[in-house]
């Protein structure tokens, strides 16, 4: 389901230069995709930004920080993948505090994390009014998408490839994935889908202010 992104006006849509930006972001990991998402993003010069769970950062340290080192954005994405539409605050104070810290632990080296990550998506997009609350008073923003091609149900690599180019525009948050089942359709979507934008003038960076 695609949901519009309330923050997409906060982020730039071009460059200082005139070139227009796109924003590829990747939920779920890490996990055993994510190297080759790595390998296809640097292929292209490309920035991204990683929705991680708490658990698979768990389960995947090494991954994590090889996103960190090759300049990607880290963002939180809850520790089990819990809906946050009628959530308990104490769980939902859980799950986001946990994750945090085990990226701290990971990646704290390299980042100025203070205990947090500063951009959050809630899983399956699903939020409420206290849950959008409660990650202020954490200091997220919280982020969704306005491009989803459903890759989580793997439809084929082609129609992963031809909505997002039917879709691109500058600014726009493209949601794709990285983590929670065969993530191979993803990978090689990316192999297409960024040199063809590259192509039309756009560069790809992570959504914390557009680096």
């Amino acid at each position: 389901m695609e949901t519009k992104n309330p923050n997409v006006e906060l982020r730039p849509s071009h460059t200082p230069a005139g070139q227009p930006i796109i924003y590829f972001t990747f939920d779920d990991g890490p996990a055993e995709n994510t190297p080759d998402v790595l390998a296809a993003l640097a292929e292209n010069n490309a920035k991204a930004t990683f929705f991680v769970l708490g658990g698979q950062v768990k389960a995947h340290p090494d991954l994590l920080r090889a996103e960190a080192e090759a300049g990607h954005y880290i963002a939180n994405h809850t520790f089990s993948h819990p809906s946050l539409q009628g959530i308990a605050r104490d769980i939902f104070m859980t799950e986001m505090t946990e994750t945090a810290e085990i990226v701290q632990e990971t990646v704290g080296d390299m980042f100025k994390l203070d205990g947090r990550m500063y951009l959050m998506r809630p899983p399956y997009g699903h939020t409420d009014d206290n849950t959008a609350v409660w990650a202020r008073e954490l200091g997220y923003d919280m982020v969704l998408w306005t491009i989803d091609p459903w890759d989580w149900n793997t439809p084929g690599t082609e129609a992963i490839v031809t909505q997002v180019l039917a879709e691109a525009q500058p600014g726009a948050i493209v949601l794709l994935h990285d983590g929670g089942g065969d993530r191979s359709q993803t990978a090689a979507a990316l192999r297409q889908i960024l040199p063809a934008l590259a192509e039309q003038g756009y560069v790809f960076r992570n959504l914390y202010l557009g680096w």
